[in-house]
């Protein structure tokens, strides 16, 4: 082990890492259980039939149909929710909210995702009407124009719901940071605090947004708590994500792999379908069916998503040392993230080529290390 990695931290890591898996375990059994008692007991059918004699209003019906769903789910699995990003992280450490401040948090995520699944769920369901042949394609190509003005759209819609951001304050730092864009040759104007600390002590950093809503976001815990060197290593590596395109290389990704999944779906469906008593892929009592299926395809596909993610987090490292020289303070950010956070240093390889979207906190230390020393004067 690493000799700036906290081996105690490493044993409190496995166990907190262990009591999340569990909730999530819980949780997925709990949503698999549903969707097949929906389905067993005909209940999505017969819930459906009542619809239908209630009004001829397609919309109404699959946004009624929705809305019920999507209201007792959320009740199901309300507790799951509380033990994971509640209860757990109090445990740990980490929260800083009290019960009222996480519920509302919970309640405006709740809408959220509301709102958002009733459009989704609305234009799966007109476009398997209107086109019976071509409909895994159209929905495809919908949805990626949606994931794409969704993420546009995210900095200045959803974000400020749950956090606020602010300019950094820092003289010295912001002198340096447009040392760093000059040395890098761009022009970033939105580079912004965020009130990371409002919820949690966990330090991070991040781009979102695209086009005229793009951004660099630093926790005010990174901020609070590093040193000058180390923010400026972890602004370098937003940097190269920007400087890269790497963020629209993500979305070209999975929009690839949402293609391939669709189109799958499409060719699979008919033989669970008729098995399950229906025939049509637009037919909105199937949905519980439909869904199970994409969430077998999305956890089959999940590796590839991680696969390409993973590769610009290591590229976007690489562009960092090369724009900071300064491979010590990777390390010791690396290590006080992985010691701050609980992160596993050296996670079994199938779990870190299954789920990581990083590389893991080991392997990019020793990236770094090896950058060091092959620029060793």
């Amino acid at each position: 082990m690493h000799s700036l990695i906290d081996q105690e931290k490493q044993h409190l890591a496995n166990r907190y890492h262990k009591d999340n898996l569990v909730v999530h375990i819980m949780s997925y059994a709990v949503a698999g259980v549903f969707i097949l008692l929906l389905l067993y007991f005909n209940i999505s059918k017969n819930f459906v039939i009542i619809l239908n004699s209630w009004t001829s209003a397609r919309f109404f019906l699959v946004l009624v149909y929705f809305a019920a769903l999507f209201l007792v789910y959320t009740l199901l699995t309300f507790a799951f929710a509380y033990l994971d990003s509640y209860k757990i992280e109090h445990k740990y450490g980490f929260s800083t909210q009290n019960f009222q401040a996480w519920f509302m948090d919970f309640i405006k995520s709740f809408l959220v995702t509301f709102v958002l699944g009733v459009i989704v769920f609305e234009v799966i369901y007109s476009i398997t009407l209107i086109s019976v042949d071509l409909w895994w394609f159209w929905i495809s190509i919908i949805m990626i124009f949606f994931s794409v003005i969704l993420s546009n759209l995210f900095p200045v819609l959803i974000l400020p719901l749950f956090y606020k951001t602010s300019p950094i304050e820092n003289e010295a730092l912001k002198k340096k940071i447009a040392e760093l864009c000059s040395q890098a040759k761009i022009n970033i104007t939105g580079v912004f605090s965020i009130n990371l600390s409002s919820k949690t002590t966990k330090a991070n950093a991040a781009v979102i947004g695209l086009g005229n809503t793009k951004r660099i976001l630093l926790g005010d815990t990174l901020l609070g708590r590093y040193t000058e060197d180390e923010i400026i290593t972890t602004l370098s590596h937003e940097i190269t994500h920007d400087r890269g395109h790497h963020i629209w290389w993500l979305v070209l990704g999975q929009s690839v792999i949402i293609l391939i999944m669709f189109y799958l779906l499409s060719r699979l469906y008919l033989p669970f379908y008729s098995f399950a008593g229906f025939s049509k892929i637009s037919d909105v009592a199937a949905f519980p069916l439909f869904a199970l299926i994409f969430m077998v395809l999305s956890f089959i596909f999940n590796p590839l998503g991680s696969i390409i993610s993973r590769f610009y987090e290591r590229k976007a490292d690489k562009g960092a040392l090369e724009l900071t020289k300064n491979p010590d303070a990777l390390i010791s950010l690396m290590a006080k993230l992985c010691n701050e956070s609980l992160a596993i240093a050296y996670p079994n390889p199938l779990i870190e080529w299954y789920k990581y979207t990083h590389p893991s906190i080991s392997k990019r230390i020793k990236f770094a290390e090896k950058w060091k020393s092959d620029h060793a004067s």
